[in-house]
């Protein structure tokens, strides 16, 4: 079995949580601006934009999620 250290238990979450946000936050951005389904990278000034907020929420998701694990599996 894979032994996985509390950081890992946070870490492993947040990449793939940021990697599926993303793809769905830039969906949306092209829905926004374009009207149409597309995968159109925004300017760098918005990605980050993008980018900061979605590590915020992934972040948060991720510690909600391993906070809750704990308390629930004890």
């Amino acid at each position: 079995m894979i032994n996985i250290t509390n950081l890992q238990a946070i870490i492993i979450p947040f990449f793939v949580t940021f990697c599926f946000f993303y793809v769905e936050a830039i969906i949306h951005y092209n829905m926004g601006k374009y009207d149409k389904i597309g995968f159109k990278i925004p300017h760098l000034h918005e990605n980050f934009k993008i980018i900061a907020i979605i590590s915020v929420f992934s972040l948060m998701t991720s510690g909600v999620t391993y906070l809750l694990e704990n308390y629930f599996g004890k």
